[in-house]
């Protein structure tokens, strides 16, 4: 069991030295993104980076002269981020060759029990503590103007969830872990199923497919860095102040190449007359998944001079895609 903790110490560790060495944290709190951006640390660290269709194996690490990583498409992009962190962990720390199966999902990081080897506990701690530091929870906390104690509704673990780019299940435990929640309530968490949390965001719309994941942005987004998957939903939930004239314009979704699947207001003060109102309006990506928008309030005389704005960035090319690492590939090609 001594052996078994100072693995997870020797993982844990590597990951705070690798933040430190990459200054992932000054990037992160300087910049707009709410995530790790693992794919990059592993390129910068010299290892080749693949996406393959994997059979049984969910990602590979193959130490060399020119050491590469391996990462299956067959997984959606939190479990293809955890892999890639477990797998930047092995080459971080210098490990012998692995193959990688379901298993590093079903371990518990920080358990003392079990019987993985040292070095797959060290990549286990590594991957956990990598992508979901303590200082990255306070800062999204900051950044969204959540509470501790909000983050043991489901809704708002699952919002976390997304901006942290971990799974609903990983990023409970991971805030177990760092205290935010305690061991009941996430207990109590786990057990809810994700679809009736999206049900939450989506109202009375039915989406084709409930694997999809459903954002809910808010004026707490501003300037925020959107990586979602390809399919993603967006709940963009703002308070309209149509009393005084002012309406938000959602011209600039649809010219971004998003259709509007739900358009809602909710009168927030109804004995109020003239009060502002909750705009709430479901979009999906139909054609780009690269992007920004700017959404504007503003009275339809005077467009020009709006009351309040949302703009936002877009990433949504999650899960990746067979081959080698896009920013990778470019660089390679641009270099030949």
């Amino acid at each position: 069991m001594a052996d078994n903790r100072a693995a997870i110490l020797t993982g844990a560790k590597a990951a705070h030295t690798l933040h430190r060495d990459l200054g992932i944290r000054e990037q992160l709190e300087r910049g707009n993104a709410s995530r790790i951006d693992v794919f990059s640390a592993i390129a910068k660290l010299g290892a080749t980076l693949m996406f393959q269709p994997l059979d049984k194996l969910l990602g590979a690490y193959l130490p060399s002269e020119e050491p590469g990583v391996l990462i299956t498409t067959k997984r959606q992009l939190p479990v293809q981020r955890f892999t890639g962190a477990h797998e930047l962990g092995h080459h971080y720390m210098r490990h012998e060759p692995s193959l990688d199966d379901e298993n590093i999902l079903r371990r518990s990081p920080f358990a003392t029990t079990g019987t993985a080897d040292r070095q797959e506990r060290e990549a286990d701690a590594f991957a956990s503590m990598f992508l979901t530091p303590a200082w990255l929870v306070a800062l999204l906390l900051q950044r969204q103007g959540w509470s501790a104690r909000q983050l043991a509704d489901p809704a708002y673990m699952y919002q976390a969830s997304l901006r942290l780019g971990t799974s609903y299940s990983a990023t409970c435990y991971a805030l177990e872990r760092h205290k935010v929640i305690s061991r009941g309530q996430r207990e109590r968490l786990i057990d809810i199923e994700p679809k009736q949390i999206k049900r939450q965001f989506l109202g009375g719309y039915e989406p084709p497919d409930w694997h999809v994941d459903v954002w809910l942005l808010t004026e707490r987004d501003e300037g925020s860095l959107i990586e979602g998957g390809r399919n993603d939903l967006f709940v963009v939930k703002l308070r309209e102040n149509s009393g005084a004239g002012y309406l938000w314009n959602f011209d600039q979704l649809r010219d971004a190449g998003f259709a509007l699947v739900d358009d809602d207001r909710e009168d927030t003060s109804p004995d109020a007359i003239g009060g502002a109102l909750m705009r709430k309006v479901t979009a999906r990506s139909e054609d780009r998944l690269q992007g920004e928008v700017t959404l504007r309030e503003s009275r339809p005389w005077a467009a020009d001079v709006p009351l309040h704005q949302l703009h936002l960035r877009y990433d949504l090319r999650g899960p990746e895609s067979p081959g080698m690492w896009e920013p990778e590939l470019r660089r390679v090609l641009q270099a030949a």
